[in-house]
């Protein structure tokens, strides 16, 4: 072989090793990329009343919301459901402090994984009450789900969905923020973690000081 065609081949050898290592550099950072775990995506809690909710996730049909009393800076509408004991249980009963108002469902994933931080903030907090309404199901279900998870605060029962449609309740969990007059300061339409909820609660607290 010449000696000129021997280089020729040298270098076309080394061009092609250098195109492989190259090519399969950039294969590895591109699957190690795709690998990595996504970073949960909670709402901001200075977000609350912007639109988070789940989709594919609502048993509650709203037809009406022209005609629902709901309005921020006014008063909560009143309701009364039967709790978990039978007992009817009124929303104007916990006026004097202030009220998480829950909506949600034993199927719902992410009212799941947010019933452990609504127990811990009712739980932490002697001016609160987390009021837990849990849309449309049978009550020995729903008796079992919170037995399991030792969720103790109140709970009551909208049977029919009445109080969710209401409410425009259009996916779940979806939480309104009533303070201690029992006026409507804002909602949260989607999951929260506590330290959301905390931040909440004492935004509220600052309106009340305010007032």
């Amino acid at each position: 072989m010449k000696k000129s065609n021997f280089i020729v081949l040298i270098i076309a050898i080394v061009l092609l090793s250098i195109g492989a290592v190259y090519f399969m550099s950039n294969m590895m950072g591109n699957n190690q990329e795709t690998a990595q775990p996504e970073e949960p995506n909670f709402p901001s809690a200075s977000e609350a009343g912007e639109p988070s909710t789940v989709e594919g996730e609502s048993p509650v049909e709203n037809e009406n919301y022209n005609d629902s009393p709901i309005e921020m800076g006014k008063e909560a509408p009143d309701f009364t459901l039967y709790d978990m004991d039978g007992n009817e249980r009124s929303l104007s009963e916990f006026k004097g402090k202030m009220v998480f108002l829950n909506f949600w469902a034993t199927w719902c994933q992410y009212c799941d994984i947010e019933m452990p931080d609504l127990q811990k903030i009712h739980d932490q907090n002697d001016d609160l009450v987390v009021l837990g309404v849990n849309v449309r199901e049978d009550i020995d279900l729903v008796r079992d789900y919170l037995e399991e998870g030792g969720y103790d605060f109140p709970v009551i029962l909208d049977e029919d969905g009445g109080i969710a449609s209401m409410y425009l309740v259009s996916g779940m969990p979806t939480t309104y923020f009533i303070d201690a007059e029992g006026l409507i300061l804002g909602y949260q339409p989607g999951l929260m973690n506590l330290e959301q909820m905390e931040d909440i609660l004492e935004q509220m607290r600052e309106l009340e000081g305010q007032l």
